[in-house]
């Protein structure tokens, strides 16, 4: 199975943070979102599963990354998406459906024997600002064990909002029958979870249906969505199965969905006291309280850490009560008292007390 990642996007609900990195980057629970999705990957498939990262804002920081850490966890693919256009500077693109079309050049058409094979041989998608609760095994078991062309994990969320999401409706065996983007009128509340899994047949005739709306494409066009092409698969008569997550998502396109991530990830693996020697922490004159994370070389004096604190390594902390917040490697905040805040990396803070601090990369105060 060939696992896509769409990682091109500039993540400008997540502005200043993106100025210097792809939003798949945005460090939560001490590594960074992607770094989230791949160990869990590497988890659930084997070393000859086929990586392709669809790459273009910031996409030196990706490619180095991931070639550095899980070179011999997958097989590596990074095919650039080329923007749009520019406006001021940064780069805007095709959007989704574009991204996932440019993996069509690592599927060949091939003589499938059977579902099982045709299932084997298929893709999994995967949106890199977002995070699955559910393990990805029991995923992948419903696809490989649904009689389906393919499954597209849904979350309910409240009617009200159901406007800013990718939105299906279903029948009674689950079986999907109606995909809308962003709709005007309410169609149901179960949206798009940014997962999904296709047999090879399938993943083929998705990459025609994108085509297609690709070819028509002119400079005054919209982004193509992938939603559409998905609707054309339906319609075409494939069997796509709505798979609702039991635990939901943690979704990080948003300052606040950053925090709220954040803290779900550190309740469920905390620091420990013999982490501090083993991780070069200095630690003096100081109270924590669980669940928190601190990176490696960290310095904090005289200070009150947590809950729900994320500290980047190489951090200097010195008279400061922090909750709820996700700072950055190499982070320099001295007489600093704040709740609810995301700071960028090697930032230099002091004498502040104000709560829901957003303050990007490299940044004085």
């Amino acid at each position: 199975m060939k696992i896509i990642g769409p990682c091109a996007g500039i993540g400008s609900r997540l502005r200043p943070f993106t100025l210097s990195k792809p939003k798949a980057f945005i460090n939560v629970a001490g590594k960074p979102v992607l770094e989230h999705i791949l160990d869990k990957f590497s988890n659930t498939f084997d070393l000859t599963s086929e990586l392709i990262l669809i790459v273009g804002y910031k996409k030196r920081q990706i490619t180095e990354f991931v070639r550095k850490k899980y070179n011999k966890k997958f097989k590596l693919t990074f095919i650039e998406q080329i923007p749009r256009g520019y406006d001021d500077d940064v780069p805007y693109y095709w959007g989704l459906g574009e991204a996932v079309y440019l993996a069509h050049t690592r599927f060949e058409e091939k003589n499938i024997n059977n579902r099982e094979e045709d299932k084997r041989e298929g893709s999994l998608i995967f949106l890199a600002d977002m995070i699955p609760i559910d393990e990805h095994s029991y995923l992948m078991y419903r696809y490989f064990e649904s009689d389906v062309d393919g499954i597209i994990t849904v979350m309910e969320v409240p009617a009200e909002n159901a406007s800013s999401y990718g939105i299906v409706s279903v029948d009674e065996d689950s079986i999907i029958t109606r995909l809308v983007e962003k709709p005007k009128e309410f169609v149901s509340n179960l949206a798009i979870a940014g997962l999904y899994a296709f047999s090879h047949r399938t993943t083929l005739a998705l990459f025609k249906f994108i085509s297609k709306y690709l070819e028509k494409r002119n400079e005054n066009s919209k982004e193509i969505y992938l939603t559409e092409s998905l609707q054309d698969l339906v319609n075409a008569g494939f069997k796509i199965a709505a798979v609702k997550l039991k635990k939901g998502i943690l979704d990080f396109g948003r300052p606040s969905e950053v925090l709220n991530g954040n803290k779900f990830l550190l309740r469920q693996n905390s620091i420990k006291v013999e982490d501090f020697k083993d991780n070069n922490i200095t630690f003096e004159r100081s109270f924590i309280k669980n669940p928190v994370y601190i990176g490696k070389e960290t310095q904090i004096f005289n200070s009150v850490i947590g809950p729900d604190v994320s500290l980047g390594e190489n951090s200097y902390i010195e008279n400061c009560i922090l909750e709820n917040c996700v700072i950055e490697r190499n982070a320099i905040l001295k007489n600093v008292i704040t709740d609810n805040s995301i700071i960028g990396s090697y930032v230099n803070i002091e004498n502040i007390t104000k709560d829901n601090l957003i303050i990007g990369d490299k940044s004085i105060y």
